[in-house]
């Protein structure tokens, strides 16, 4: 199946007062994610974190802090950054979380030993 992506605003960095205008952004912290579905159902996901400058707004393209919503903070992300790497990047996780070709094992001789449980000495008499 397909891998699928989406991004998720953690949070925004506002101006209390920029120039008369109210909470202006100029920091977006942001998560891209992305996630394949597996024959059994079961979904594999991985992630990239970041933070995004945003252009000063004027008057003109100002939009108030309670107007924004996910969909105009994600297209500001969009205009700036490299979706088709970050997708590569998320593609390049996915695949490695899938079929690893390097695992961290610890020493053998500090690897958890199996529990055994002593056998029962003889009857009662």
């Amino acid at each position: 199946m397909a891998n699928t992506y989406f991004f998720k605003i953690n949070a925004l960095d506002c101006k209390v007062n920029l120039d008369g205008l109210e909470n202006a952004v100029f920091n977006v912290h942001w998560s891209y994610f992305g996630e394949t579905e597996l024959v059994s159902g079961s979904k594999v996901s991985v992630s990239s974190i970041g933070v995004q400058s945003i252009d000063a707004p004027s008057g003109d393209n100002f939009i108030a802090y309670e107007d924004l919503t996910e969909e105009i903070v994600v297209g500001w992300l969009e205009s700036k950054l490299d979706v088709e790497k970050l997708k590569e990047n998320i593609d390049a996780q996915l695949a490695e979380k899938l079929a690893p070709k390097i695992v961290t094992l610890p020493l053998p001789s500090l690897a958890p030993s199996p529990i055994t449980t002593p056998a029962p000495s003889g009857s009662a008499e």
